[in-house]
């Protein structure tokens, strides 16, 4: 798992780099095609191409999206493998006329079912301020145990981390959705602790409680 994960935060990064780098290039060189042609023996060579460095922000975000995408097409399929075999989640009614599938129920099926699937253990703790909010801790999250951070480079840990996490905030977003939870999936980072927040829809804040 560490090592696909390693080969895959670089396998995006660099697609992410050469598609802003084509678009680029191809805006370049629209542009030169519609450019006034120079006046023969003019020394101004308006055909020459400039270089433009890839904007790093622009890379990020490029990444980022694509490694959410990845992570919630696997969060949506891994939640109907792994759901399939078992009692439908419990639902609650609400002011639609449809009944709606136990929130609770749904991260209890994340912290254990996925996470098992995911890490071969269960996340640590959950904490919940039972209006829509949730915590999941996880005191040694597996992709961080080999990383350790050295003076002077805390930085590029956090970027390294973050970079990391990308994919499973998307998969934990993708396997509630389908489970019908619609959600915002966020994370702290303490290495080797993470601490993944749940936003379901129509959360309101309150400090979250330990689940008994």
């Amino acid at each position: 798992m560490d090592y696909f994960m390693n080969e895959m935060i670089s396998s995006v990064t660099e697609s992410a780099t050469n598609s802003i780098r084509k678009s680029v290039n191809d805006r370049n060189d629209h542009q030169e095609n519609h450019r006034p042609r120079a006046i023969e023996g003019s020394t101004n060579d308006s055909s020459r191409l400039v270089e433009v460095d890839v904007n790093e922000v622009e890379v990020e975000e490029a990444y980022r999206i694509r490694m959410d995408s990845a992570g919630y097409r696997v969060g949506w399929v891994l939640a109907e493998r792994i759901s399939k075999d078992k009692n439908r989640f419990p639902r609650t009614l609400s002011n639609t006329p449809t009944s709606v599938p136990d929130q609770l129920e749904a991260i209890k099926f994340i912290c254990k079912d996925l996470w098992t699937a995911l890490y071969s253990k269960q996340a640590d703790n959950l904490r919940t301020n039972h209006r829509g909010i949730y915590v999941i801790q996880d005191h040694n999250y597996r992709p961080f145990i080999r990383l350790s951070t050295s003076l002077g480079y805390e930085a590029e840990m956090d970027n390294l981390c973050k970079k990391m996490l990308t994919f499973p905030l998307g998969v934990i977003r993708g396997a509630l959705m389908n489970l019908g939870v619609q959600s915002i999936v966020s994370a702290e980072i303490t290495v080797p602790q993470c601490t993944f927040q749940i936003r379901t829809a129509n959360a309101s804040t309150s400090t979250p409680t330990p689940i008994k």
